[in-house]
C-alpha cells in the first residue's frame, strides 16, 4: 500500500511542470493496472502496511477513485490546450486521489477520525 502513497508523492513535483500534463493520465494508468494485479483476492485484508489495508469494499473503491481521476484528466483537455492553470490542476486531482486513497485505506477507525 505505501508504494501507491508514495507514487503520488513523488508525482507532485511532476504537477508543476505544464509539459507533463498527459504523462500523468499514463501514470494513472499505471498505477491502476499495477494495483489491480497485487491484489490478493481472498476474504481478508490484503497490502497491510502502517495502519493501512485493503479488503474487498475499500479495493473497488480505490479502483473506482484512479479511475475518476484517469478520466477527470482525459476530459480536461480544453484545461490543457487554453493553458487554463493545468499545473494547478493536475496538483488538485494528485491530492484528491492521495487522500481519497489514506481514506479507503485505514485500518483504524479511531485514527482516522483524530
Amino acid at each position: 500500500m505505501m508504494k501507491f502513497i508514495f507514487m503520488l508523492l513523488f508525482m507532485i513535483p511532476l504537477s508543476f511542470f505544464n509539459s507533463y500534463f498527459w504523462i500523468f493520465q499514463v501514470l494513472y494508468f499505471v498505477m491502476f493496472v499495477i494495483f489491480f494485479f497485487t491484489f490478493s483476492y481472498s476474504f481478508y485484508f490484503s497490502m497491510i502496511s502502517y495502519s493501512f489495508g485493503c479488503d474487498y469494499l475499500s479495493f473497488f473503491m480505490i479502483l473506482l477513485s484512479i479511475w475518476i481521476c484517469l478520466l477527470m484528466l482525459m476530459s480536461s483537455e480544453k484545461i490543457y490546450f487554453y493553458n487554463n492553470f493545468s499545473c494547478y490542476f493536475n496538483l488538485v486531482i494528485l491530492f484528491l486521489l492521495f487522500f481519497l486513497i489514506l481514506t479507503f485505506c485505514s485500518m483504524n477507525m479511531f485514527v482516522f477520525y483524530l
